[in-house]
């Protein structure tokens, strides 16, 4: 939305406190009908309370779990908050995004975005096998990720024309590096 590209200030960034009073007020008209919606609107109308409660919806996200008891208590079958996960696309904007510990989420709020998706996320299975391959993700990310570091340093090294020492040292720690 347009009133959410306000980024709050750091008013004493040396110990991580931010100024959240220059946010705008919240937009509380497409909220879904749940329980103590009174006192939860309340808590909203506090800016920094809404971005907390809001960073910490979103970061839920990342969890197929819970995705999958959404899922099962029908909010997927809901209009409005189906439109409420539309509205908080705003996260993936860089004044945002910094704030996002577990960038899993974001991906899942893109596919909460999908209706067969969003099907799916009945289904036990598919909610196993999205976890074990978010577990695989985080196991091997950082080797796979410096490997193609790795890749692309040797291949900047070879249109310039430089030349790898070919050393029996040289391909033991390439082997152990490639190993993972």
């Amino acid at each position: 939305m347009k009133n959410m590209e306000v980024e709050p200030t750091s008013s004493n960034s040396r110990h991580g406190q931010r100024d959240w009073s220059n946010l705008p007020s919240p937009d509380v008209k497409n909220l879904p009908k749940i329980p103590n919606r009174d006192k939860i609107l309340e808590l909203m109308k506090d800016n920094k309370k809404r971005f907390l409660l809001e960073l910490e919806f979103v970061e839920l996200l990342a969890s197929p779990l819970y995705l999958e008891r959404l899922a099962k208590l029908k909010y997927f079958s809901d209009p409005r908050f189906i439109r409420y996960l539309e509205y908080l696309n705003y996260w993936r904007k860089p004044q945002y995004i910094k704030f996002i510990s577990y960038p899993y989420c974001l991906y899942f709020l893109e596919l909460l975005q999908k209706k067969e998706f969003r099907d799916k996320l009945i289904d036990p299975q598919y909610v196993a096998l999205l976890h074990h391959q978010q577990y695989l993700h985080w196991r091997h990310h950082k080797h796979l990720r410096m490997r193609e570091l790795e890749f692309e340093r040797q291949k900047e090294v070879r249109k310039a024309g430089l030349c790898f020492p070919a050393t029996r040292a040289h391909q033991i720690i390439q082997f152990k590096y490639w190993r993972y």
